[in-house]
């Protein structure tokens, strides 16, 4: 049988390892947010001819303009409707002139206009009240199961403490990443289903 205990000190350190970096990368560079968190530019177009491309496709010629973070939506059977970080107008004409002889389709812009964050203070704030909650569930949970053992409360203290330390290694892990690998957060949580 491992003993695990025995080399808990080991443990201990390799995941200060992971987090003391990650934490110092988090508060030093933060997580490059997308624009569900920080808003940009919304624009709606319809294709006059030809086939509207899938959305994929559009994304790959909005990169290749130098906005690699657009969420790229149909709209009804001849339109898209495009997210990206904030663009000027004339970035915006540069994009749909390069659509048009991408897609070899006439472009009618119906709307361009400067988007708020889908992800608003008020949600983030929800979402950290309902972590608190769950943590206070998860907290006075243990300890009623546990209450014929003694010092019970310690268990739901050290489930709280192990879910704050995933936490950690994931937000540190993330920090560093994307720092270095150009990574961006804008639908890790809440667009995957968009794209």
């Amino acid at each position: 049988m491992i003993d695990i205990v025995k080399h808990r000190y080991l443990y201990f350190g390799i995941s200060l390892l992971v987090i003391i970096p990650g934490m110092i990368a988090l508060f030093v560079w933060g997580l490059p947010l997308g624009i569900d968190f920080k808003g940009g530019s919304l624009l709606d177009i319809r294709f006059k001819t030809g086939t509207v491309p899938q959305p994929a496709q559009v994304t790959v010629l909005y990169a290749e303009n130098g906005f690699s973070d657009s969420i790229v939506q149909t709209s009804g059977e001849n339109g898209l409707v495009i997210r990206s970080l904030e663009m000027t107008d004339a970035q915006r004409n540069q994009l749909v002139s390069a659509m048009e002889a991408h897609f070899d389709s006439t472009i009618t812009v119906q709307r361009f206009e400067s988007v708020g964050p889908s992800v608003g203070q008020e949600v983030a704030k929800r979402a950290a009240g309902a972590v608190g909650l769950a943590a206070l569930g998860i907290l006075l949970y243990i300890t009623y199961a546990f209450r014929g053992v003694p010092h019970a409360f310690r268990f739901g203290v050290a489930a709280i403490i192990a879910m704050l330390h995933d936490v950690a290694v994931v937000l540190g892990v993330e920090a560093i990443l994307a720092h270095f690998l150009h990574w961006e957060v804008d639908s890790l949580f809440l667009t995957a289903s968009s794209r």
